[in-house]
């Protein structure tokens, strides 16, 4: 049997690498086949990367997170009607599982959006919001977590992130590890004071005895790269160490060395939303600096430990952040929700696929 994972983005995001590692693992008897925009994609992910979009499929799995942002709010850019096409080419043969509805996509965009999902075997969000929205707009959908929320560590992921503390030279009792980005149309923040308060929240760390190290996410394209970001908070602090994952020869999957070095470290605080994700599938409650409803969602949903991105203020919050050092999570419930929701929408695919 053979699957196309459409509206496939970047292996150089670990979030979403994580994604398709995580079908992988959902579906282990079948070719999975997509198309991402590297010139190199991870082999080792499990994914069949071809030139071209997916085509001749017995079905298909729209994947990945925000892929229906619409940066132009009263307009339609071209690049969702592209995400949008791949959704026409066999609807009855395809499943839509994990994603958000961002709220950039509202109006036209998203008046387009549900159109296309009713037509859709199965559609299953990761957040409330998107539920809630769809649901009222009349597309019978369900509601679970993220899909990479499936995925499980590995001795040789865990010895690689000692490795990488011992090069750095950090104790990892003593590290705090935490994900960045730049910000674009969109998420309205502006970048100048995310650097300014996250440098900040740097010097807290250190000053509570704690060695900060920036998680290079995602070094994929235009703003999500975090490698700029990463640079202005070191050059801010210089006590900070940036840990990118993507310069080494893939021994391990980007997303399994992170996994590994969240369950090492004495303290996680995600910005991003799949370092929140993946701290949860290791065990380890982190503190959410949130964005979006994706991560505004997480934190209501399994009670975590966070606040609004916007209102953050490095002072007020150190409390709250240092008490989730050592913090552990039950991930199994969530995993089994995922693995059952998953099995749910390949159970409303026609016989044939």
């Amino acid at each position: 049997m053979r699957i196309g994972l459409i509206n496939a983005y970047s292996t150089l995001n670990l979030g979403d690498a994580a994604i398709y590692s995580a079908f992988r693992k959902l579906l282990p008897d079948v070719e999975l086949v997509g198309c991402v925009q590297d010139e190199s994609p991870d082999l080792t992910l499990g994914v069949n990367f071809l030139p071209d979009r997916p085509r001749n499929c017995d079905a298909y799995v729209s994947v990945g997170g925000d892929i229906f942002n619409n940066s132009r709010e009263w307009f339609v850019t071209k690049a969702f009607l592209k995400n949008l096409a791949e959704l026409r080419h066999s609807p009855k043969r395809t499943i839509l599982f994990g994603q958000s509805i961002p709220r950039s996509c509202h109006g036209l965009s998203f008046l387009l959006l549900q159109r296309y999902f009713k037509r859709l075997a199965a559609v299953c969000v990761r957040d409330a919001e998107s539920h809630k929205r769809l649901c009222a707009a009349g597309v019978k959908s369900r509601l679970s977590y993220d899909i990479a929320f499936v995925l499980e560590g590995s001795p040789l992921a865990a010895a690689m992130a000692r490795q990488c503390l011992e090069r750095l030279a950090i104790d990892p009792s003593k590290a705090a590890v935490l994900s960045v980005r730049g910000f674009d149309s969109m998420y309205g923040h502006d970048n100048e004071a995310f650097v300014a308060r996250i440098a900040q929240l740097c010097v807290e760390l250190i000053a509570a005895g704690l060695r900060p190290i920036v998680l290079i996410q995602s070094g994929a394209y235009g703003s999500d790269n975090d490698l700029e970001v990463a640079a202005a908070i070191q050059e801010r602090v210089p006590g900070t160490a940036i840990l990118n994952p993507f310069v080494d020869d893939h021994m391990v999957p980007s997303w399994q060395l992170a996994m590994a070095l969240f369950a090492l470290v004495d303290l996680v605080i995600a910005v991003r939303f799949h370092t929140a994700v993946l701290a949860l599938a290791a065990g380890r409650v982190p503190y959410h600096l949130h964005y979006s409803n994706k991560g505004r969602d997480l934190c209501r949903r399994l009670d975590l430990p966070g606040c609004d991105l916007a209102s953050l203020e490095p002072a007020s919050v150190m409390p709250a952040i240092l008490a989730t050092r050592g913090r552990l999570f039950d991930h199994q419930p969530v995993r089994a929700q995922v693995c059952r929701d998953f099995q749910w929408c390949l159970d409303q695919l026609p016989g044939e696929a």
